[in-house]
């Protein structure tokens, strides 16, 4: 079990002391992260890291836990680079989550190895530069097949998708960054599985797909912020009253 004592502890000081500084999320990202959902329309309450501060207001309602919303619609982990000082590091944050692999899986096989060594880049700074605790969190999945809620002006996109999946790479990008997190030793939190278990469990995942082809709908970023919210804290000891 990962113990996220900065964050803790972070939390604890704030709640103690209302003069201390506010504790500091960064969620880093691409369009996910940024809250998009149908053609054309970003959520900025009912996604994971809004929908994960309600739920710290909860157990330290007298702390204060800001979130910063660094996801780019599109981007990929190596696009990312040159974001990294003004959309994360330069917030000092006590917590970051890095979730990126939706686009980045567009590169193929190929591409594997550069995304795997843009996060750990990124992994590296915020050690350096920060006292930050790092999340990994693996993408969601996407469109096998065209369905009906695609919208006219995406569907030029269907071939490509229906090409990435047939080639499994998506797969590949996920279990590339399953490797690194157990051979670095830092936490990951699974959310592909959580697409895999609905799968298995008879669940059509296009009904999940706000956009039907790659923005997870409202109801899974509430399960997202639920299984967030687990594996930042099934090791806290301590919370305010």
């Amino acid at each position: 079990m990962y113990e996220f004592t900065r964050l803790y502890g972070r939390l604890q000081e704030k709640a103690d002391n209302p003069a201390a500084r506010p504790v500091i999320y960064v969620a880093i990202g691409d369009s996910v992260t940024q809250g998009c959902m149908e053609d054309g329309v970003v959520e900025h309450e009912q996604v994971y890291h809004q929908l994960l501060r309600l739920r710290v207001a909860k157990r330290y309602p007298s702390s204060i836990f800001n979130v910063i919303n660094s996801g780019v619609s599109g981007d990929s982990v190596s696009r990312s680079r040159g974001r990294w000082q003004r959309d994360v590091l330069c917030y000092n944050p006590d917590l970051v989550t890095i979730k990126f692999g939706l686009n980045d899986a567009h590169g193929g096989v190929k591409g594997i190895e550069a995304y795997i060594g843009a996060i750990r880049d990124l992994v590296r700074l915020v050690k350096e530069e920060t006292e930050a605790d790092i999340l990994l969190i693996t993408p969601s999945m996407m469109m096998k097949r065209e369905n009906g809620l695609i919208s006219p002006g995406h569907e030029h996109h269907i071939p490509t998708f229906k090409a990435l999946y047939e080639a499994g790479h998506l797969l590949r990008y996920v279990e590339a960054l399953r490797a690194f997190a157990s051979a670095s030793g830092l936490p990951l939190l699974d959310v592909y599985a959580m697409w895999e278990k609905m799968e298995a469990d008879g669940v059509d995942i296009h009904t999940r797909l706000s956009n039907g082809i790659n923005h997870p709908d409202r109801l899974f970023h509430e399960q997202f912020a639920e299984a967030l919210e687990e594996a930042l804290f099934a090791g806290a000891t301590r919370s305010d009253s």
